[in-house]
């Protein structure tokens, strides 16, 4: 069975409970959080990552981490430091804007040191965000995590997840976005941040896409909403069309996607190591693997936006498995 690490912010989401949005409902979240809990809930191991406060808030979203399956003796308790919040607002058709609170929070103290720590043996995929990319300090340590984890020959997922209210001076995000593409393995981007990244670069997004399989990722995959899913790699392309369906919510919807692609990847690997495979990381290779934890990963990602929040609305196998093709 594959494990994993997930890295980042764990964090609550302050949700409205009511259309005026006057009221919000404390819920646990965090992108990366996110992954390691649709992972677990996926019946794999996973592992959590991150700064973790002593505040009450701390002490919540430690229990529901471990309550979801998520293995968290891997979080780095920060005693001083508050948790990170997240005033979240949704439109008619369920999509999110945000308004953080994140300022010298417990997930921004995470170090090099925290890493040290980690048993790197028991773990097969690292996967982060760039929300830990925002100040200096974080992203030492962040890089330092990367490294770590590609020196181990560990598949490395990276979401770009681009929330551009974190950053105090935006010129730095591509910088550090792509400081990341030569320990990369499987990088996701929505389509607004493929364009994003490649016009801070001056050129379009295919030429973009290249420039990073060029630095040494694997496979890029790009989702754009209810448009079909696009999948990269230096050998082949291919796109897989996405259900039409009316959102509740989208949050977490794009984690879920991420950790149905890495648990699918995984039973690929499981399934076929013994004849074709020699690691983890040469599953990306194969075409059809990937084709199918793409379709298994939009199903999960599908399933998600039909249920308020985060952590309760990442599916199960069970529920995943009952959906009809």
């Amino acid at each position: 069975m594959t494990t994993l690490l997930s890295f980042g912010e764990v964090l609550v989401d302050l949700l409205p409970v009511d259309n005026l949005g006057l009221t919000h409902q404390p819920i646990a979240g965090g992108a990366p959080a996110n992954v390691a809990v649709g992972y677990a809930k996926l019946g794999s191991r996973s592992y959590f990552a991150g700064g973790i406060s002593a505040d009450e808030y701390g002490v919540m979203l430690t229990r529901e981490l471990a309550e979801q399956g998520v293995d968290v003796s891997h979080l780095g308790l920060i005693p001083n430091a508050p948790t990170a919040t997240v005033l979240v607002s949704l439109d008619a058709c369920g999509e999110r804007s945000f308004s953080f609170n994140r300022k010298d929070t417990a997930d921004m103290l995470f170090s090099a040191a925290n890493f040290d720590a980690i048993n790197w043996s028991a773990v097969d995929i690292f996967h982060l965000c760039s929300n830990t990319f925002t100040e200096t300090d974080i992203f030492n340590s962040s890089l330092y995590g990367l490294q770590q984890a590609y020196a181990q020959q560990k598949l490395i997922s990276f979401d770009v997840n681009l929330r551009l209210s974190l950053w105090d001076d935006v010129s730095l995000l591509s910088r550090r976005v792509e400081q990341c593409l030569p320990y990369t393995h499987v990088l996701k981007m929505s389509r607004d941040e493929a364009e994003f990244l490649a016009s801070d670069r001056g050129v379009a997004v295919e030429e973009y896409l290249q420039f990073c399989l060029a630095q040494g990722v694997a496979l890029v995959l790009i989702t754009n909403g209810a448009e079909p899913v696009h999948c990269f790699s230096k050998t082949f392309s291919f796109e897989v069309a996405v259900p039409q369906i009316k959102p509740v919510d989208t949050t977490a919807a794009g984690d879920s996607f991420v950790a149905g692609f890495l648990w699918q990847l995984g039973q690929c690997f499981e399934h076929e190591n013994a004849q074709e495979y020699h690691t983890l990381i040469d599953v990306l290779s194969d075409q059809l693997s990937v084709q199918q934890a793409v379709k298994f990963a939009i199903k999960c990602g599908a399933m998600t936006c039909s249920v308020k929040g985060a952590f309760p609305a990442l599916p199960s196998l069970a529920q995943v498995l009952a959906v009809i093709e």
